[in-house]
């Protein structure tokens, strides 16, 4: 009769499989750090990142069988027959992709409806790649090709692989919200049956030793049970006190789309603290680019990402809570267009479903200073001013100050760009009562049209003009130096009356920024807007 191993032999066996299996994991950087929920006493607990997530990972008992610290788990194709109802109809999913406008997205399941047929398989999730249905491939089907095949029968048999990269992104954007805790670590962290666990390993492991800290911290060591991931692609990560200006003494938080949490890591000091940080930053701006290529590919030259990333804004009156004023938004520069969003859009048909859109040359980016400019405490902050009025500005924050010096750098590039193909600019105006066309052209500078006379009453190049202000509301005046003029100081001043006095005071800016960006792109970089 064949021999079960002994407990121990189990033990054994498991913990060199582990070992086995760390050597296909791309460990970026590791460390014991105390986790809490921003309230209580932090507890031990180990941080494990590599290139596309960020564990959690709590002592294990040394009695139970060991696991390995991320899964490698396969990923075949899942075959789900839902039955339908006769009096509904519906499967009860939502999907998107397909082939439409020049796109060949995979389709996916983007909503299941609790209590329908899909549901009630218990086998389906949002994020699922759908393969074939009933039977048949559906790659290179458009999206209303896929639906009619999911009508079909009392029952669909469809086959789907899973798509962790993607599935967070589905999920509502609320997780990220105060007081969410979404698949936090928390949950499962101060759950009692795993804190015992814990705290037996902790004292059988002899945590606080020092020579078994070295131990402990080693990667490979089987001494851990991971109980959670983040995936990073477009995670938020934060320092602050969730919505208030507060910052954390040496701690951070990172979450995923979906809402899941690392809790708040405590680091042993700022150089560790900043270490990690230094760490995940750069592994979300990698993914994030990744995700730019890859939307890209989908994408009219008019209309490619330049800037991907997440930004707090500040907003008063709007919380229940008068201490939460500050809102993850998530900003993306697309094309010639600034575009907010409370969570990170999926495909081309969500990126038309942005909080706010703005033209970039019908806007003013401009660095807060650390003085009494600022509204409160927070770091890293920008006005973004539009056309639209106070009401329409955004008070922004960055969490680290690459975010700020990518965010503008890419705002000047998309400036450029966009000024470019653009060449001219025309405003209906008057001019001394008369009807006319105030012009601003990338090549022959600023000119005012004549209506009447269908003839231009002045021009200037761009490096001529010595001022402009205006008043906000319809009066814009424009100095400009003139060696013909016979004024003293070879100054001449054009008043002109205008609907949209900003948006010409704010079309000046861009045609400079786009004059001066040509010539030498640091300049802005080392003077910035304040």
């Amino acid at each position: 009769l064949p021999l079960s191993p002994s407990p121990a032999l189990s033990r054994r066996l498991g913990a060199m499989k582990q070992r086995k299996s760390h050597k296909n994991l791309d460990i970026i950087h590791h460390g014991l750090v105390l986790i809490s929920d921003g309230t209580g006493k932090g507890r031990p607990a180990r941080l494990l990142l590599t290139k596309d997530q960020l564990s959690v990972q709590i002592p294990c008992d040394p009695n139970e069988e060991p696991t390995p610290l991320l899964p490698q788990e396969e990923n075949p194709v899942r075959s789900v027959i839902i039955r339908r109802r006769k009096e509904s109809g519906g499967l009860g999913i939502s999907i998107k992709g397909g082939t439409e406008n020049a796109q060949n997205m995979p389709i996916l399941i983007s909503k299941i409806f609790p209590k329908m047929p899909a549901d009630e398989t218990g086998q389906l999730r949002v994020g699922d790649v759908i393969i074939e249905v009933n039977g048949e491939k559906v790659e290179g089907r458009s999206h209303d090709e896929v639906v009619e095949m999911l009508k079909g029968g009392d029952e669909v048999s469809i086959g789907v692989r899973a798509c962790q990269q993607i599935a967070p992104y589905l999920k509502s954007s609320l997780s990220l919200q105060h007081g969410s805790r979404a698949g936090s670590v928390l949950d499962k962290l101060y759950e009692p049956n795993t804190w015992k666990s814990a705290m037996k390993a902790q004292s059988s492991l002899s945590l606080y030793d020092t020579a078994s800290m070295a131990s402990l911290a080693d990667p490979k060591s089987d001494r851990w049970k991971t109980i959670t991931s983040v995936s990073l692609p477009m995670a938020y990560v934060t320092r602050y006190l969730w919505g208030t200006d507060t910052i954390r003494q040496n701690s951070f938080e990172v979450r995923a789309v979906d809402g899941t949490s690392t809790g708040i890591a405590h680091c042993e000091d700022a150089t560790a603290m900043s270490e990690w940080l230094t760490h995940i930053h750069h592994h979300i701006q990698a993914l994030n680019s990744k995700s730019i290529k890859m939307s890209n590919k989908y994408l009219h030259q008019s209309e490619q990402i330049s800037f991907i990333g997440w930004v707090n804004e500040r907003i008063d009156e709007v919380s229940a809570d008068p201490n939460i004023r500050w809102f993850p938004r998530f900003l993306i520069i697309k094309g010639p267009d600034i575009c907010l969003f409370e969570s990170p859009p999926l495909n081309s048909e969500d990126l038309s479903k942005c909080l706010f859109l703005y033209k970039a040359y019908d806007c003013a980016v401009k660095q807060v200073p650390p003085d009494t400019r600022r509204l409160d405490k927070r770091d890293h902050i920008i006005w973004l001013e539009t056309s639209g009025g106070a009401k329409e500005n955004h008070y922004l924050s960055f969490d680290a100050p690459h975010m700020t010096e990518t965010f503008e750098h890419q705002y000047y590039k998309c400036i450029y760009a966009s000024i470019n193909a653009m060449q001219s600019r025309t405003f209906a105006c008057s001019y001394e009562g008369r009807p006319s066309g105030l012009v601003f052209d990338i090549r022959q500078g600023i000119s005012l049209y004549d209506i009447p006379t269908k003839s231009y009453a002045w021009q200037y190049r761009f490096r001529d003009l010595h001022s402009s202000s205006d008043d906000g509301k319809v009066h814009v005046q424009f100095v400009f130096k003139d060696d013909r003029s016979l004024s003293q100081n070879r100054l001449e001043t054009k008043d002109v009356e205008c609907d949209e006095a900003v948006a010409v005071a704010f079309t000046i800016h861009s045609f400079l920024m786009a004059k001066m960006f040509a010539t030498d792109p640091s300049f802005l970089k080392n003077n910035p807007l304040l």
